[in-house]
């Protein structure tokens, strides 16, 4: 026979909210899973000012239309292709530059404006400017039994 603890059930709200960020969660190892073992990432930087975040991507050679970036809920996706050089007259002695697909899924922060995300690209570096809107505030409350 079970006893009753005493607590008091999990509201609804609560379950929504855990089952949505498990969701957010899983799709997000959905996108970095999908990816093909040979395609790389590029090297990236993150760093936050007063009211901005900004994601840079190193991506030197790339032609812009060749960039394609992706929301997915708060995950920022890039997928870019560059094609192997084949305007070369002659026979290679050395190939050191990459070429091919990249991918690179980022998880951005919950207290950005996504509506205002914006990017450019400028000397092969591809920098994403996502605005804040706010502090994102979590209410923190005792549960009382």
């Amino acid at each position: 026979m079970t006893r009753f603890s005493g607590k008091k059930p999990i509201t609804q709200e609560i379950f929504i909210r855990h089952v949505g960020e498990m969701r957010s969660l899983l799709h997000a190892l959905e996108l970095r899973e999908s990816f093909e073992d040979n395609d790389s990432r590029p090297k990236m930087d993150m760093y936050e000012t007063s009211g901005e975040v900004i994601i840079e991507f190193d991506l030197p050679g790339f032609s812009l239309d060749s960039i394609v970036l992706k929301l997915h809920g708060m995950t920022l996706v890039l997928d870019a292709c560059r094609p192997k050089d084949l305007h070369a007259a002659g026979r290679f002695i050395c190939v050191e530059r990459s070429h091919g697909a990249v991918h690179h899924a980022v998880s951005i922060p919950g207290n950005i404006d996504l509506a205002s995300i914006r990017a450019e690209y400028r000397k092969g570096v591809l920098r994403v400017i996502c605005p804040k809107c706010g502090e994102r505030l979590v209410p923190i409350k005792e549960i009382k039994f």
